[in-house]
């Protein structure tokens, strides 16, 4: 992890314009540019959510523990998508451990500075409160999509999204449980993938090819 001040990072990155919520001056000039690599926690659900962030550059998963000691994959986040919302209004003491994918850049603001400065600016409340709400949304449409597309479909679209440079990393099992399918339907659906070239298995995960899923995807949606 690389934390670099504000007053150093703005002249590098334009945060203010990839930053989706209206954060005033004075706080921007509390916080700093955190750049996390592949798989570098950004929260841990062990540890106590000291600061708010936006997810500028890359992606990033949220993970939870069960109480059976299993991990349970329950989202994907993208640039704008905030980190610590829910702790900042509220509504969460425990936070959930949050992973990047990919080399990935955030804002982060102090939480104590976010909950005293920011939680009293009205633009910036309503703002924050619109994008949970999308986030909460999201989350249904996926358990929706579950239940009404066919596995290859939903997969088609889980390798396009969570890939970095046309590489998935992400572990099967998570995978599985994630698309609410079992690890063996899973397996036998990126078999047929293969067969179809539209990835190929390397010793790092899986390569896929991009043009050739959205293609697949299309196609599956006329049928």
């Amino acid at each position: 992890m690389k934390k670099t001040t504000y007053a150093l990072a703005i002249k590098q990155v334009p945060i203010k314009e990839s930053c989706p919520l209206p954060i005033p001056e004075e706080i921007l000039q509390q916080s700093a540019l955190w750049t996390f690599d592949h798989r570098e926690a950004i929260q841990k659900e062990t540890v106590p959510m000291s600061v708010f962030f936006v997810l500028l550059t890359g992606k990033a998963k949220i993970i939870q523990t069960q109480e059976n000691g299993k991990r349970a994959l329950l989202q994907f986040l993208h640039p704008g998508d905030c980190i610590g919302d829910l702790t900042l209004i509220g509504a969460e003491t425990v936070p959930k451990t949050v992973v990047a994918i990919g080399e990935t850049t955030c804002l982060g603001i102090p939480m104590k500075a976010a909950a005293h400065g920011l939680m009293q600016d009205l633009a910036f409340v309503q703002t924050l409160g619109k994008t949970i709400g999308e986030k909460l949304l999201l989350r249904m449409d996926h358990f929706s999509v579950n239940q009404t597309y066919p596995l290859a479909w939903r997969l088609a679209h889980l390798l396009l999204e969570a890939s970095i440079d046309d590489l998935f990393q992400e572990k099967l099992t998570e995978t599985a449980e994630y698309l609410g399918v079992s690890y063996r339907h899973l397996t036998y659906t990126l078999k047929d993938f293969k067969t179809q070239k539209l990835v190929v298995k390397t010793a790092d995960g899986y390569q896929i090819d991009a043009p050739a899923l959205q293609t697949f995807i299309q196609n599956q949606q006329k049928q």
